[in-house]
């Protein structure tokens, strides 16, 4: 019997795969697909869910990053998906898997770094579990709330829509901005407070192949233009397409706001928001368009784990 490899379907593959073994029960609005899944929760609210996986060697390195960071970043990455459903953080939980020799010193200066990410966005952390592990592992979960009348999700994106994201993109890993990155949640809720956002995400794996993951679950297309990007200093342009770990927020709004939305961006928020392209019809696909007006197919990837 031929065993299928994990590289064949790479980690979003490998996701629809696992999905389709799975059942949901009343009360959810959204499973797996999203940034979170988001459940029923009291009058005029949802609860949004969501958990991520960080492990040493793959997103830091206990020998160059400080623990403190390391701390801020496990907790931030879960902070960035409840941003992207316009929501509000509230509780997390912990589970550490810690390699033996590990000194307790370090242990406490990396949740030194979480209660500080913690407190710049009102969550508290109330419990979690700790395992053995051959390497450091944190895997933090974090539970929020979104008005029912402000839920974004990635598939609401509609044709016209203006293209739009916040802050820079590129270089973060070589920076080592992704260690120190603010999750936009603050951002997303002004924004929410004052325009219509038809679809929104947060960039974690590269522009490039986030955007195509909102296409495909709005099912439209989108023009992309190369010379709008907001690529961060001593980045290039295929690092803002490629790299990932920038954990800024792609969304769109309609076209008719898109003037007042800039403008009141440009003093308001301190990180900025930029204008990128458009959304279009799928049958046009994911276009980059070059500064000299070329259209080519955006087949660039992301970062892959598999």
């Amino acid at each position: 019997m031929t065993r299928m490899k994990i590289e064949s379907l790479g980690e979003f593959g490998l996701i629809q795969r696992l999905a389709k073994r799975l059942k949901v029960g009343p009360g959810v609005i959204r499973g797996v697909g999203d940034d979170c899944a988001v459940v029923e929760g009291p009058p005029m609210w949802y609860h949004l869910l969501t958990c991520d996986l960080l492990v040493d060697g793959v997103h830091f390195r206990v020998d160059r990053a400080k623990p403190e960071q390391i701390g801020w970043k496990a907790l931030a990455c879960s902070v960035s998906d409840i941003a992207a459903m316009g929501g509000l953080p509230q509780f997390a939980l912990v589970a550490l898997g810690v390699p033996r020799g590990c000194a307790v010193e370090r242990l406490e200066k990396v949740y030194a770094g979480m209660q500080r990410m913690a407190d710049t966005c009102g969550v508290s952390v109330v419990g979690g579990d700790t395992v053995l592990a051959p390497r450091l592992t944190l895997d933090v979960a974090v539970i929020g709330r979104v008005e029912r009348t402000r839920l974004v999700l990635r598939s609401s994106a509609r044709e016209g829509d203006h293209l739009m994201v916040t802050g820079s993109l590129g270089g973060a890993v070589t920076s080592g901005r992704h260690l120190t990155f603010t999750p936009r949640w603050a951002e997303a809720r002004a924004l929410g407070d004052r325009f219509p956002l038809h679809a929104m995400m947060d960039l974690s794996d590269g522009l490039a192949g986030d955007l195509r993951h909102l296409t495909a679950a709005s099912r439209v297309g989108a023009v992309v233009q190369e010379a709008a990007i907001p690529v961060a200093r001593h980045a290039t342009v295929k690092a803002a397409l490629t790299e990932g770990e920038d954990f800024e927020l792609l969304f769109t709004a309609p076209a008719s706001v898109s003037p007042a939305l800039l403008e009141w961006a440009a003093g308001a928020l301190r990180c900025g928001v930029t204008k990128i392209g458009e959304i279009v019809p799928a049958k046009q696909g994911v276009t980059l368009r070059r500064p000299d007006g070329q259209g080519i197919p955006l087949v660039l990837s992301g970062y892959r784990h598999f």
